[in-house]
């Protein structure tokens, strides 16, 4: 499904399809030395910019990139602190406010996970929220964000079980928007059937 297509269905851009699209790109494609230099330096950049630690490790394995190790901790330390922020507000979430301020900050790390490119973690996240969230609507919002993590990693079995679970939610009354996000994901999103 195009990037632009699900934005303007109001998904949030976590994770942005554009850079998993690029790392493709740079993967698959052959493309002139400038060129893939110049698509490179985007990834690296957007990376940097977005303090996707987790994720530069896997584009250095799978790009087969020589690690500059100086980022890595960069990352790393910047990640490790911005969570520890996330999990403090957790914990005052859990001992002096209600459910829905809980959910938020569950949510929170499940979309700051989901941006630094920590798939596991981001998923095992999503599950947490999901435990802590009543409306419908609102755990249907959580699949779609699974489904897009699946688009992200080219994970069909993790998109082919999250849609799965949009259907059962649906069945259980859906509202109008999101039947239709769902019918756009299934036409556009060509999962592979075994």
């Amino acid at each position: 499904m195009p990037v632009e297509n699900m934005e303007e269905e109001g998904l949030q851009k976590i994770p942005d399809l554009g850079i998993s699209q690029l790392k493709f790109q740079i993967q698959h494609l052959d493309y002139k030395d400038e060129e893939k230099k110049r698509l490179e330096d985007d990834l690296k950049n957007v990376i940097k910019k977005d303090q996707m630690g987790k994720f530069y490790k896997q584009v250095c394995k799978d790009l087969k990139w020589p690690e500059d190790k100086a980022l890595t901790k960069e990352l790393e330390e910047a990640n490790k602190a911005h969570l520890k922020k996330l999990e403090e507000a957790i914990k005052d979430a859990e001992t002096n406010l209600g459910e829905s301020e809980l959910r938020e900050a569950l949510l929170a790390k499940a979309e700051y996970l989901t941006k630094i490119g920590d798939k596991d973690a981001a998923i095992e996240a999503v599950r947490k929220t999901m435990e802590k969230t009543v409306g419908l609507g609102n755990r249907m919002d959580l699949v779609f964000h699974n489904i897009r993590v699946g688009l992200f990693y080219m994970d069909h079995e993790l998109i082919r079980a999250n849609l799965d679970k949009a259907n059962q939610l649906l069945e259980e009354g859906g509202d109008w928007d999101r039947r239709n996000r769902l019918k756009v994901s299934i036409k556009k999103v060509i999962v592979p059937r075994r």
